[in-house]
């Protein structure tokens, strides 16, 4: 396990709010005595900020609980941003019988429960803003729980609203074909019309038409807005400097892309999001039924802004206790 989950990394930049503490380790009393090795089979869609740190976090919680590789075995296999390879990799993972899926991130919960149906494997996700993204069938008794972490979309439009007061146009930059950034994408639209935003929308279908789209976008626009995305996330410093070319500030559902240059973002962490998948996944280790680990939403509203881009717009100012208590990336 050790291994596999290297060396946890801190947060780029700094932050001025601490860290949430982690919760208790089980006792001796509650812990589940392990006759055989438990098998996770753990799929992370691709290489980015916020889903490396939650990788890591769920691998650290782990060992926290005292899950040492007599009690679990975990095998990590991350898909390259391919939703055909994370396909193979979790049908891998129910071939060799694994008892849980981890999938982290939107596609790649959606290949898990994809492959896990009918089967006796669990699937556990994190990483995942959108539940109904997932296009799980109520009807059905699917094996899968896991962590929500909902971008407060209201709360980000709100503070864009608030820090530039010339914002009347909000462009929206997106890839239409992922479903979590399609729902917050049109969470966005909703709310925007009810304060009277016009919104102007231009989505991707690869991480190389970024650039050039958000550089035309920003143009029309007084401000711009990503969701969680993860077609947009590998690019996010040639969007940043898109947007910092137009003196556009750029709000994001993804720490990551505000430490790449966008301006801000409100939401959970990755290690928030990690710590927790964890916790429910040792449930389920130690012996409970399904139904009594649900799915588990986390409601942040915890904020990162990045200070240079801060201190380059112009224009753009944020109250001062909410930069008391946001990560701030330099």
């Amino acid at each position: 396990l050790l291994g596999l989950a290297g060396t946890a990394s801190a947060l780029a930049g700094c932050s001025n709010g601490d860290s949430p503490a982690p919760s208790p380790s089980p006792s001796p009393e509650v812990a589940r005595v392990v006759e055989e090795s438990y098998q996770i089979g753990l799929v992370q869609y691709q290489e980015q900020t916020t889903l490396n740190a939650l990788r890591e976090a769920f691998m650290s919680r782990l060992e926290e609980w005292g899950c040492d590789e007599t009690q679990v075995e975990i095998e990590y296999q991350n898909a390259g941003g391919d939703p055909a390879k994370a396909q193979e990799i979790c049908q891998g993972f129910v071939e060799d019988q694994v008892d849980m899926i981890v999938a982290i991130s939107t596609p790649a919960a959606q290949a898990a429960v994809s492959a896990a149906e009918g089967t006796d494997v669990t699937v556990m996700f994190t990483g995942v803003a959108n539940e109904a993204a997932l296009g799980l069938d109520q009807s059905q008794e699917a094996k899968v729980t896991g962590v929500v972490s909902p971008t407060p979309v209201n709360s980000l439009v709100d503070l864009a609203v608030q820090s530039g007061s010339a914002l009347q146009t909000l462009g929206l930059l997106y890839d239409a074909g992922e479903p979590g950034a399609l729902a917050e994408a049109e969470r966005v639209k909703s709310y925007c019309s009810e304060l009277g935003l016009t919104v102007v929308e231009s989505t991707v279908a690869s991480e190389e038409e970024a650039q050039q789209t958000a550089t035309e976008l920003c143009a029309q626009v007084d401000a711009l807005y990503t969701p969680a995305d993860s077609t947009i996330a590998p690019a996010a410093a040639q969007v940043a400097e898109a947007a910092k070319a137009a003196g556009v500030p750029w709000y994001t559902g993804d720490a990551s892309m505000v430490q790449a240059g966008a301006l801000a973002s409100m939401g959970s962490t990755g290690r928030e999001m990690g710590v927790a998948a964890a916790d429910m996944a040792v449930q389920l280790i130690q012996g409970q039924e399904l139904a009594q680990v649900p799915v588990s939403t986390l409601e942040s509203t915890d904020l990162s802004v990045n200070q240079t881009t801060l201190n380059a717009l112009t224009g753009v100012t944020f109250p001062a206790e909410a930069l008391q208590t946001a990560y701030l990336y330099q």
